[in-house]
């Protein structure tokens, strides 16, 4: 599972901080490790411990990669880093044992603060791990531990490895098993959060303080943007042609048209006779 996907949303939230990160509820999912540093839950891209060799280990990543790690859910015994020093000078963070681990590593010595503080640890289980407490695919946030104790033992290989002891704070969600339907009831919990890039859910929200580059009611406009400045050696792309409709000539169109000819009315001739019998009605009535 590589980082084909990437978040759409920036991380404003500090990892450096003991504790949960607000908005991000226990049983949470991700899709890779861009999604866990992008949430502030586990900063390391890579590493599987994210810490301060003074103030201690935030955050780890259980994914398999050591042999020595042994995961009873409630309680596990980590491995710490380093012992795989090649004779090239190259220090890989897979593979074969091939010298001691010390705590002179500042994530091993960020844990072995942490068993001496006893602040709580960020712990995140990864699809790689062959754990029954593991997800199958991607990685899932499992809540606060606290480390008991530190150690060096001998190791499978037969170098010596820095162990760690982790055990479970209570009041926090079960953890879900593989070999277990999780028929659990979350009520008295927050509802986790699933962060992949089909099912992301909205960043825009009272109890998160993450930020979204894709603001979710952008007012789009339908002006045309700007076209870049040209780079050396290129010429500008000509504006396209636009039709101009054509133009008229009021005063000539006036000119041009034919003049309305009027017909004169005719008046009839007045009828004499009839003329002065209404002028003798008149006088007769006064009106």
């Amino acid at each position: 599972m590589g980082l084909k996907s990437k978040p759409a949303f920036t991380r404003t939230t500090p990892a450096d901080v003991f504790g949960h990160i607000p908005g991000i509820p226990v049983g949470s999912t991700f899709e890779n490790r861009m999604y866990l540093h992008h949430t502030s839950v586990h900063t390391g891209m890579m590493a599987g411990i994210a810490g301060d060799m003074k103030a201690g280990c935030y955050s780890v990543v259980m994914s398999g990669g050591y042999e020595d790690d042994v995961d009873m859910g409630y309680n596990f015994i980590y491995t710490g880093c380093g012992g795989r020093d090649r004779t090239d000078g190259e220090k890989p963070r897979d593979g074969p044992q091939t010298c001691d681990q010390t705590f002179d590593n500042k994530r091993n010595a960020s844990l072995r603060v942490s068993a001496s503080t006893k602040k709580p640890v960020r712990v995140i289980r990864g699809y790689m791990s062959t754990s029954d407490f593991a997800p199958t695919k991607g990685y899932r946030y499992d809540g606060l531990y606290v480390v008991e104790e530190a150690w060096l033992d001998v190791g499978k290989s037969g170098f010596r490895v820095c162990k760690f002891r982790f055990r479970r704070l209570p009041d926090q969600p079960p953890i879900p098993r593989r070999s277990i339907a999780y028929n659990v009831d979350l009520s008295d919990w927050d509802p986790p959060r699933h962060f992949w890039h089909d099912t992301c859910p909205s960043v825009v929200s009272s109890t998160t303080t993450l930020s979204s580059k894709n603001k979710v009611d952008r007012v789009v406009t339908s002006r045309p943007r700007d076209s870049p400045p040209p780079r050396d050696g290129q010429r500008r792309p000509a504006p396209p042609i636009l039709s101009i409709p054509p133009t008229y000539n009021v005063a000539a169109t006036r000119s041009q048209q034919s003049p309305v000819v009027q017909t004169p009315v005719t008046a009839s001739e007045p009828n004499v006779l009839d003329l002065l019998a209404e002028w003798k009605g008149s006088v007769r009535t006064g009106r």
